[in-house]
């Protein structure tokens, strides 16, 4: 790809942006938050010092399916401004340390506190170019789709993109707050994860937690602080692993090795396995759970569906099996008015 365009900017707020132009809101934060996806992080609407662009878009890619394409949208340090089409993240920067960025649906990207280095600026759009699957090739899952007329919506819609997070490693430990637990405590147990263990920037800033700071924290603080129960162990065994869990994301190294790594690390059973491969990009089982069994019947027009008859559903897409199980699923969260 050719030289991003870099623009610096004085001042402006993401108050008044919305996805491609400004847009003067008015409104109390009050109902803008009721608005929002998740806690809007520290330093999101800090005067403009700084843009960038992330670059050439997938055809049919669009920030507001892969934000909202799963729950990570509104998990700490994150948060989603539906209205305005507007997605903030702190991340850990080399240079300026912990700094929220907010992405447009344009894919422009801005920020306040400082102008940015050279080495901040990459790692910026680095970073959200992989949290936003734009360099993902679909087009083995999109060739899947079109084989079941069910889903042959999904290319033109651009479905089929995960939200990720910056690293490999915060996907893991993000998962394995979901296990065995409802959302509202999995966003708890993150919440203090990231606020008492992140790293701090001068606007009140909290990146999500290194590895390093993780394992130091060890297990007694993981549980009697960050109440993660039974999972604290497991917290302390990923963020020492030696597992190479950033490589995972290179689609030379085949699905079944990933998958048995992925079994091997501690509190991963196979329906975190699967979910993990789906943010990897890689094709995924059927993860099938209570949602699931209530869900799809409806969606078929069914009373009710065996286990086995949601397999035959979708046996014709082959490994992509589980990716029209979750695209058919989550179908209607897209619908107008959602």
């Amino acid at each position: 790809m050719g030289r991003q365009a870099e623009i610096d900017v004085a001042t402006s707020s993401p108050r008044a942006e919305t996805a491609d132009a400004a847009e003067a809101t008015g409104g109390a934060v009050a109902t803008m938050a009721a608005q929002v996806i998740g806690t809007l992080p520290a330093g999101w609407d800090l005067p403009r010092t700084g843009r960038l662009s992330l670059g050439a878009r997938p055809a049919s890619w669009s920030l507001d399916r892969v934000v909202r394409s799963h729950g990570w949208c509104g998990l700490p340090p994150s948060a989603y401004d539906r209205a305005r089409g507007l997605f903030h993240r702190t991340l850990d920067l080399p240079d300026a340390g912990p700094l929220t960025v907010t992405v447009a649906a344009s894919g422009q990207v801005s920020w306040g506190r400082v102008r940015g280095t050279r080495a901040d600026r990459a790692a910026i759009r680095s970073a959200l170019r992989r949290m936003l699957c734009m360099t993902d090739d679909v087009g083995e899952l999109y060739a899947a789709c079109a084989s079941v007329p069910w889903l042959a919506w999904v290319p033109a819609a651009g479905g089929g993109r995960l939200l990720r997070s910056p690293t490999v490693w915060e996907d893991l430990a993000r998962m394995l707050a979901t296990t065995n637990c409802s959302w509202a405590l999995t966003r708890s147990m993150l919440a203090k994860l990231v606020g008492g263990l992140g790293a701090a920037g001068p606007a009140g800033e909290r990146a999500f937690p290194s590895r390093e700071a993780v394992a130091n924290a060890g297990g007694g603080y993981l549980r009697e602080v960050v109440r993660a129960g039974y999972r604290a162990e497991s917290f302390v065994a990923l963020a020492q692993t030696s597992e190479p869990v950033e490589t995972w994301l290179d689609e030379a190294i085949p699905d079944d090795e990933v998958r048995a790594a992925l079994l091997r690390l501690r509190g991963f059973g196979p329906y975190a396995a699967q979910g993990m491969l789906g943010l990897l990009g890689r094709p995924r089982g059927l993860a099938i759970d209570s949602w699931v069994r209530a869900k799809l019947p409806a969606l078929v027009g069914v009373p009710s569906l065996t286990d086995a008859e949601i397999a035959d559903r979708y046996a014709p897409l082959g490994e992509w099996a589980g990716w029209g199980l979750w695209l058919e699923l989550t179908k209607d969260w897209f619908s107008p008015g959602r």
